[in-house]
C-alpha cells in the first residue's frame, strides 16, 4: 500500500500551501503521487520512471519533493531538461514558487536555499579575450571596433555576463573571439581571475541545492568526468524531464566526427596562435614541423576521402553505413604518432626549463586533443567495433556559394566527406556511468508504450526501478477528435502525396487556419509547402515553413499572432511546444513517425536486434513510433478548456495488425475515419 508523505499533504491539499500562491488552485491527484514517489525514490535512493500524462503539473510534482529533501538533507539535486523553454520555466516559475512554499514550511530552509542555472563556459565573455581584442583593435583597424568598445563600457553594469545578458546585438564570428574557451584558459594566472564570469558562475553552483541544465551539458559533464576533469559540482540525485530525449543525447554527445575540417581545426589551435598558449611558443621551427605534418596527413586523408566523396554523389542516398573498413592497414599512424611526439618534446622541454604553467597546461591538454583525433580517425577508418558501434560515411553536398562538381579538385571533394561514428547502444554506458552511481528520476509525458515501461527502461539501461503512470485529468473523449480516414493510400505509393496536398486543403479550408501539419520529412515538407502555397493565399490563409534559420519560438510568435496561420513543422514541433487555447484547434500528422530505415544508426540497431534473434521491427521501430506519435498528439490538448481534432493521414492504423496497438496507446480521444465528423465539429 502506497503511504503519504504528511509535508506533501501539507504542501498540495486543496486549502493547502500551494493553495495560497496559485490563482484558482485545483488539486490533483496524479501531481500528489508523483510528488511521492519522488520523494521516496530520493530517499531510499532508487530509481524512479514516470510518465505524466499532460496537464499532471509535473513539474511542481518534483521540484517540490525535490527541494524539500535536499534542503531537510543537505543534498544537491540536478535537474536536466532537453529544452530551453522548460529551463525558463523552472527557474522563473517553479523554483520561485518552491521557494515561497518552504519559507512557509521551514523558514529557516528558506533562507539557505539556492538554484542556479548551468550552462557551458561558451555561453559566456571571456573579459581577458576581450581586452586583448580591444588592445588589438588599437593598433588595427577592425570593423568590430566600436561593438567591443561598447561591450568593455557595458561589462561593470553586467551580472552575469553571459550571451543573453549582453544589451547590444553582437555578430556570431565576435563572439566567438571572446566567449569562454577552456583552450584559452589561464585559470589562476588570468589578471581577470577573481572578476571572471565563469568562475562566478562555478561558485555560485557550488551553493546551489538545485542545478539545472540541459541534457547535453549533463551528459558532456559525464564523459569529462571519466577523463578526470568537471563542469558541474558534486550532486546526489538526477531528475530528467523530457526523459524521451535522454537516449539521443546521450548518443548524440558520445558520436565521433571526423572530416578534413576538423584535422585543420585542430591543427589551427597551434598554428593560429589564437590560445594563449600556442602565443607563448614563439618557434619557427614548431611552426614549420608542424606545418609539414598537416600538409603530408591532410594529403593521406584527401588520397583516401576524394574516391568516397566521389562514389556517394553519384548514390541516391548521402548516407550509408559502413561493411567494412576504408583502410586494411592503419596508414595514418606514423603521422599522427610524429605530431604527438613533436608537441610531447616540446612539452619536456618546456617543464624541464621551469617554463609558464599555463602554456605547460595547454599544451599537456593539446596533446591529450591529438590523440582524441587519432582514436576517432582510427575508428572510422578502421571500422572498429562493428557490434557495438555504427560508422557510417556522409556526403555533405555545400550550398550554392559550393564550387560546381565539375571543377572541384581532390581537396574539395574530401571536403565534403563526413565519417561518424556512435554507440549503437547506450544502456551500457548509462549502467555504468549514472545509474550504478547516483539516484536517477525520469519524467516524460511520454514513456510507456500500452502502459509498459520496458521500451525506454531497457534502452537506457534501468535495471531497477519504481514506475508511476499518471492518467492526463483532461477529458479527451469530449475535447477531441482523432480523425484517420480509412480511404487514405499507404505512404509508399505515388498518389500518397497528392492525396496529403488534396487532404490538407480539406482540413485548413475548414479550420480557417489555427493548424499544424506535422512532417517527418524535411523534403516532403517543402514539396508540400510550395505546392499549397498559392492555393492558401487565394483563400485568404497564411502558410508559415519551419526553415533551420528560423528560431522555433520566433515561428511560433508568427503563428499565435494571426488565426489565419497554418504551420508546416517538422521534427523540433512535434514535441515541447505549447499553444493553449483557440490558437491552435488542430494538427495533422502525415504519417506514422517510424525511424527512417535507411538512416545508418537505425540501419546498425535493427541488424544488432535481428542478429539475436529479436524482432527489430516489434522491439525498436513500433514503440519508438508510438512514443513520437503521443509527442505529436499531445499538442493539440494543453488545458482542461481546449478542443480540437488530431488527424493522422496515414491508413495503416486502419490496416496494420499493429494499428491497434498504436490506437491503444494515444488518449482516448474519440476516433472517426469519416472527414464529415471533422466538418461537423467546427460547425457544431
Amino acid at each position: 500500500m502506497m503511504t503519504y508523505s504528511k509535508t506533501l499533504y501539507r504542501i498540495f491539499k486543496r486549502d493547502g500551501i500551494l493553495s495560497k500562491h496559485v490563482p484558482a488552485y485545483q488539486p490533483r491527484r496524479a501531481q500528489f503521487e508523483m510528488a511521492n514517489l519522488v520523494l521516496r525514490c530520493l530517499k531510499q535512493e532508487t530509481h524512479g520512471l514516470i510518465e505524466a500524462g499532460t496537464g499532471t503539473g509535473k513539474s511542481f510534482g518534483y521540484t517540490l519533493p525535490a527541494v524539500w529533501w535536499a534542503l531537510k538533507n543537505e543534498k544537491r539535486v540536478i535537474i536536466s531538461t532537453n529544452t530551453i523553454t522548460l529551463q525558463q520555466q523552472l527557474l522563473e516559475k517553479e523554483l520561485p514558487m518552491a521557494h515561497k512554499v518552504i519559507r512557509e514550511l521551514a523558514p529557516e530552509l528558506a533562507e539557505e536555499f539556492r538554484y542556479e542555472l548551468a550552462k557551458g563556459r561558451s555561453h559566456y565573455i571571456c573579459k581577458r579575450r576581450l581586452e586583448e581584442l580591444w588592445q588589438d583593435s588599437l593598433t588595427t583597424e577592425t570593423p568590430e571596433r566600436e561593438i567591443v568598445r561598447q561591450l568593455r563600457e557595458q561589462l561593470p553594469a553586467m551580472k552575469k555576463g553571459d550571451r543573453e545578458e549582453i544589451p547590444l546585438p553582437v555578430p556570431p564570428a565576435l563572439f566567438q573571439a571572446i566567449q569562454g574557451d577552456s583552450d584559452d584558459c589561464l585559470g589562476k594566472n588570468s589578471p581577470f581571475y577573481k572578476q571572471c564570469f565563469i568562475q562566478n558562475a562555478r561558485k555560485k553552483l557550488q551553493n546551489a541545492q538545485i542545478i539545472v541544465v540541459n541534457h547535453a551539458l549533463f551528459f558532456t559533464h559525464l564523459i569529462l568526468r571519466r577523463q578526470g576533469a568537471s563542469i558541474l559540482p558534486e550532486y546526489d540525485a538526477v531528475i530528467m524531464d523530457e526523459a524521451h530525449r535522454v537516449e539521443d543525447q546521450v548518443t548524440k554527445q558520445y558520436t565521433y566526427h571526423v572530416s578534413i575540417e576538423e584535422i585543420n581545426i585542430l591543427f589551427n589551435r597551434f598554428l593560429k596562435k589564437r590560445a594563449h598558449w600556442a602565443r607563448e611558443l614563439d618557434s619557427s621551427d614548431l611552426q614549420q614541423q608542424t606545418e609539414s605534418i598537416r600538409a603530408r596527413l591532410v594529403a593521406k586523408l584527401v588520397e583516401l576521402f576524394a574516391p568516397l566523396a566521389r562514389a556517394l554523389a553519384e548514390r541516391p542516398q548521402n548516407e550509408y553505413l559502413l561493411k567494412k573498413s576504408i583502410i586494411a592497414n592503419n596508414e595514418v599512424a606514423p603521422l599522427f604518432k610524429e605530431w604527438k611526439t613533436l608537441f610531447a618534446d616540446k612539452h619536456k622541454e618546456l617543464k624541464a626549463a621551469g617554463g609558464e604553467e599555463e602554456t605547460v597546461i595547454g599544451l599537456s591538454r593539446y596533446i591529450s586533443q591529438i590523440e582524441q583525433m587519432e582514436r576517432m580517425v582510427t575508428h572510422v577508418l578502421c571500422n572498429e567495433s562493428p557490434d557495438e558501434w555504427a560508422t557510417w560515411v556522409a556526403y555533405e553536398e555545400p550550398g550554392a556559394e559550393g564550387h560546381h562538381s565539375l571543377i572541384r579538385d581532390d581537396f574539395a571533394w574530401a571536403s565534403l566527406l563526413h565519417l561518424y561514428s556512435a554507440p549503437i547502444d547506450v544502456s551500457e554506458l548509462l549502467r555504468e556511468e549514472l545509474f550504478t552511481q547516483k539516484t536517477v528520476i525520469m519524467t516524460s509525458a511520454t514513456l510507456t508504450t500500452q502502459g509498459d515501461f520496458s521500451f525506454v527502461a531497457n534502452r537506457m539501461g534501468i535495471d531497477e526501478y519504481e514506475a508511476l503512470e499518471t492518467p492526463s485529468p483532461f477529458r479527451y473523449e469530449q475535447q477531441a477528435i482523432l480523425l484517420v480516414p480509412n480511404e487514405a493510400p499507404s505512404p509508399a505509393e505515388k498518389e500518397f502525396e497528392a492525396f496529403l496536398i488534396a487532404s490538407m486543403k480539406e482540413i485548413v479550408m475548414t479550420t480557417r487556419g489555427r493548424t499544424f501539419l506535422l512532417f517527418t520529412s524535411y523534403s516532403q515538407m517543402n514539396r508540400v509547402y510550395e505546392a499549397m502555397i498559392p492555393w492558401l493565399k487565394r483563400h485568404g490563409l497564411t502558410g508559415l515553413l519551419h526553415r533551420p534559420e528560423l528560431s522555433r519560438d520566433t515561428l511560433l510568435q508568427q503563428f499565435r499572432s494571426q488565426p489565419n496561420h497554418v504551420l508546416f513543422g517538422c521534427e523540433s514541433f512535434w514535441e515541447g511546444v505549447d499553444v493553449p487555447g483557440d490558437d491552435l484547434i488542430c494538427v495533422v500528422i502525415v504519417k506514422l513517425p517510424f525511424p527512417v530505415p535507411t538512416d545508418p544508426l537505425t540501419k546498425a540497431r535493427m541488424n544488432r536486434l535481428d542478429k539475436r534473434g529479436q524482432n527489430s521491427f516489434r522491439e525498436y521501430m513500433l514503440p519508438f513510433s508510438i512514443l513520437r506519435l503521443k509527442q505529436g498528439f499531445g499538442r493539440l490538448i494543453r488545458t482542461r478548456s481546449d478542443r480540437g481534432v488530431v488527424v493522422i493521414l496515414d491508413s495503416r492504423l486502419h490496416t496494420k495488425p499493429y494499428g491497434s496497438e498504436i490506437l491503444a496507446s494515444l488518449p482516448p480521444a474519440r476516433l472517426t475515419k469519416s472527414m464529415d465528423e471533422l466538418h461537423r465539429f467546427f460547425t457544431s
